[in-house]
């Protein structure tokens, strides 16, 4: 396979993450029920308060999300369009901090909870 195709591949992948962090955001909004894809469903039961975790992980999954969904869109606008190498460097560093920072809340919020 090209590069191209796989850098492709990646960016498609990543915007569905995004897109799906978004989503679980909402849903545990309306729900009040952490997840999955945060905590798995067999520590799910111990959590102490679901609703709570629910809400300190809402605005934090949302600009998550966000960012992954900006971090495809200006990984395939740059890859198709632009062709500039400073910002496909750019755009990997805040995907990375963002993912850094994410990890980093979600431990802090589960350690409060569970």
């Amino acid at each position: 396979m090209q590069s191209e195709t796989i850098v492709l591949m990646f960016d498609i992948i990543i915007l569905i993450l995004g897109t799906y962090a978004l989503y679980a955001a909402v849903r545990m909004k309306k729900t009040g029920i952490p997840s999955a894809i945060l905590i798995p469903a067999q520590e799910q039961p111990r959590i102490r308060n679901a609703e709570g975790f629910c809400q300190k992980m809402y605005q934090p999954t949302l600009v998550f999300g966000s960012a992954v969904c900006l971090y495809g869109i200006a990984d395939l606008s740059n890859q198709f369009v632009l062709k500039q190498p400073v910002v496909d460097l750019l755009s990997t560093a805040c995907f990375l901090i963002a993912i850094v920072w994410y990890v980093k809340k979600l431990r802090q919020v589960k350690e409060e909870h569970l």
